[in-house]
């Protein structure tokens, strides 16, 4: 039987199939869509994240450059934005209005860098006229470094600091003594009167072949005379003093010496293996003044290091204290939390940091045997107390410490002298030929000093520290820094028999910070001190 016509076109399956692939596709268009959609999210993303670190990677090259100038000439950052070839250093933007920055472009590349001077806190700009005043906060330069890659910016924040005498607990010149202690011959002598070779004293013999590295003075030798009281020549002969670290000392900070060092066994240098243990002499560096030899320990060892040349004076200082701040002659300076006291009269902490004390009619030099008469004249500068403000005591001839000077708060300290920075120890009965006396009133059993000390042409030392019973531990926090090795007891073994044990112990904080105006050494280079993005960038 034949079906309908109806019945056929109901029961038709032709094309049931389309509805389904019409779904399909709309499928998979929508998925391809997506799928698109999500390249190219992530494909913005994934550009962006590039020029990201095209820009970071820009910024650092600003970073590389700037330091590179300084490397170059140290004192580059004293010219501000003057700095020679195509430019890209420019007074720090405050981020609003036209960029005024000078821009330079990497070759090869679209990216760009700029640099920015960040004045210090108080200061607008660069300013060449007065280049400390404006730019170094505590010893620290800044720069902020900007890269930028099609439309993305990222900003560093870079510290630079000079290579320091500050980088270090215990810096010398030379490690022996400071000639003008050649001032006695065998037995004790006297020999300040001309004696033999050409006329030449001791103290000008020393001065003249025992200012040199340990192995070129370890054979010198003077031969001379002095005169007794009946006026009669007796001879005598010296060689240059090597001065040790004895098994008693603790040197606990990093250490340098454009010289060697002698060691005696049980000597701790150095905290740990952070603390660097720095030579200027090659291999190997060091000397056993007795025992087996042990190497400088804890701290790590090294030779062949830079030499760290002194400035020869401090006056450049002088003009730099406010008037109301300079002093002449012997000068007393009694610290404390609120102010200062100087001469009996109470002031202020001078605004700019700095104290200075000239000579006036003085016309002497150090009297190791006789060390506290001296010519009102003299910039002799008496110190003690707990300051309460970064300061720095500058002093065209000596400065001794007669107490404590200890801080109060987050406070620094430099005591900068011409020639001798001391620690007072009057004595009586004293009979230098035999190396004895009594500790007199004022003799401190035990003393502690806060404060970066530099000795420019003589040492850090005790007065007499050679006699009278022994006073305890000299503690110091901070660091030292001197031409030649100053004395501040002699020991006999672990014992000490005179004057202090060292107990020394670096000031980290110096890593960083400086008291104000204090000196680095001539020609010093810069380092990086530290990196930080800053966000947003500028």
């Amino acid at each position: 039987m034949q079906l309908s016509a109806n019945r056929r076109h109901l029961t038709d399956e032709s094309g049931i199939a389309m509805p389904t692939l019409i779904g399909v596709m709309m499928i998979l268009a929508l998925v391809t869509a997506g799928i698109m959609s999500s390249v190219q999210t992530d494909t913005v993303q994934a550009r962006r994240d590039q020029d990201r670190k095209i820009a970071y990677s820009a910024a650092e090259a600003g970073i590389s450059n700037y330091m590179f100038r300084l490397q170059s000439d140290p004192h580059a950052w004293t010219r501000c934005t003057s700095v020679p070839g195509t430019a890209f250093v420019s007074q720090a933007w405050a981020g609003t209005g036209a960029d005024p920055r000078a821009w330079r472009g990497l070759t090869g590349t679209t990216s760009q860098y700029a640099v920015e001077l960040l004045p210090k806190p108080g200061q607008s700009t660069c300013n060449t006229a007065d280049p400390v005043g404006s730019m170094i906060d505590r010893g620290v330069l800044r720069i902020r470094s900007t890269g930028r890659s099609r439309g993305v910016k990222r900003s560093v924040v870079t510290k630079f600091k000079r290579e320091s005498f500050l980088d270090y607990m215990w810096f010398t010149h030379i490690e022996s003594s400071d000639p003008v202690w050649y001032t006695l011959g065998v037995g004790g002598a006297p020999t300040s009167t001309t004696v033999a070779l050409g006329g030449q004293t001791v103290d000008a013999w020393a001065a003249a072949n025992c200012g040199w590295y340990r192995d070129g003075r370890s054979s010198r030798r003077y031969n001379g005379y002095w005169f007794d009281a009946s006026n009669n020549p007796i001879a005598f002969t010296r060689s240059c003093d090597e001065i040790r670290f004895a098994a008693a000392d603790r040197i606990r900070g990093p250490m340098h010496t454009n010289d060697e060092f002698l060691i005696c066994d049980g000597a701790q240098l150095g905290r740990d293996a952070n603390d660097a243990i720095e030579v200027s002499s090659p291999p190997q560096g060091w000397r056993a003044c007795s025992g087996a030899g042990i190497p400088p320990t804890p701290g790590t060892f090294s030779t062949n290091q830079n030499v760290l040349t002194m400035p020869p004076a401090n006056t450049g200082l002088r003009a730099q204290a406010l008037p109301e701040y300079l002093f002449t002659g012997r000068t007393t300076i009694v610290l404390s939390a609120s102010g200062i006291t100087v001469n009996g009269t109470a002031m202020q902490y001078p605004e700019n940091g700095l104290i200075y004390v000239q000579n006036g009619a003085c016309g002497e030099t150090y009297k190791p045997y006789d060390a506290y008469n001296t010519a009102a004249g003299c910039a002799d500068v008496y110190v003690r107390g707990s300051y309460g403000a970064d300061l720095t005591i500058a002093s065209a001839r000596d400065i001794i410490v007669n107490g404590n000077v200890t801080k109060s708060g987050d406070t620094m300290l430099g005591l900068i002298a011409n020639d001798f920075v001391r620690v007072y120890h009057p004595v009586s009965g004293l009979n230098a030929a035999a190396s004895t006396c009594t500790n007199a009133a004022g003799s401190m059993n035990g003393v502690t000093i806060e404060a970066a000390m530099l000795a420019l042409n003589h040492s850090v030392m005790v007065d007499n520290y050679f006699c009278g019973n022994a006073l305890g531990s000299l503690t110091i926090r901070g660091a030292i820094v001197q031409k030649y090795r100053g004395a501040v007891g002699r020991t006999s073994g672990s014992s000490v028999v005179n004057g202090y044990a060292k107990d020394y112990y670096y000031d980290d904080r110096l890593k960083y910070r400086e008291p104000p105006h204090f000196l680095d050494p001539v020609q010093s280079s810069w380092r990086i001190l530290s990196q930080t993005e800053q966000v947003p960038a500028r």
